[in-house]
């Protein structure tokens, strides 16, 4: 690979760690408009989905050419990828949320908590993928494998309980649409994430 081509893709790579990070601080606005029930955390993010989409399909191909000259870079052609399919789902939980809020939706206590909870262990498997991107790292690898299968595991178990919920009337229907959307949205998250950390952590 020339030097200047080592050059570029260590840049582009750069932008997909930037990318990556930046879905930590959109899952924090959520966070914020979810617990104080308000839509103005969310407003700045409404085009990055798409704005993220139309960066990241330039950047497989540039990260697919460079592969054919350094090998090394082979597992990062599939980054983008999977970066766009977050920010997909990061957009349609951050509608279903707006959703809540604005339809003024009420959400039962253990499924406010569960949310929070789930959320919040996004971020924690985000973080480190990241850092992965930039340094490849078996030991992170494997964290976010594991967190991950904890992730949809909780998820599951959240909406057996969900279901529970709705069969006493502790929740009701139009909240469970939602409710189970967002538990949908959260493990596609959680499932791309785990894929980089495992491409990039052989």
């Amino acid at each position: 690979m020339k030097s200047a081509t080592k050059i570029d893709v260590k840049s582009k790579l750069t932008i997909l760690h930037d990318i990556t990070h930046e879905t930590c601080e959109f899952i924090a606005a959520m966070q914020t408009a979810f617990i104080y029930n308000t839509t103005k955390p969310l407003e700045e993010y409404r085009t990055k989905a798409e704005a993220v989409r139309k960066e990241t399909g330039p950047l497989s191909a540039i990260l697919k050419e460079a592969a054919s000259d350094e090998a090394v870079v082979k597992p990062y052609v599939v980054v983008p990828e999977h970066l766009a399919n977050i920010w997909n789902s990061l957009d349609k939980l951050s509608g279903l949320i707006d959703k809540k809020i604005s339809d003024k939706v009420l959400f039962s206590d253990k499924a406010v908590n569960e949310t929070i909870y789930l959320l919040q262990r996004l971020v924690e498997i985000l973080r480190p993928a990241a850092d992965i991107i930039l340094a490849r790292n078996t030991f992170l690898s494997k964290y976010v494998q594991e967190s991950q299968a904890n992730i949809e595991s909780m998820a599951d178990e959240y909406a057996t309980l969900h279901e529970n919920r709705l069969i006493t009337g502790e929740c009701l229907p139009v909240a469970s649409s939602i409710y189970v959307g967002m538990l949908g949205a959260i493990k596609s998250i959680a499932w791309h994430t785990k894929e980089i950390a495992t491409i990039l952590g052989k």
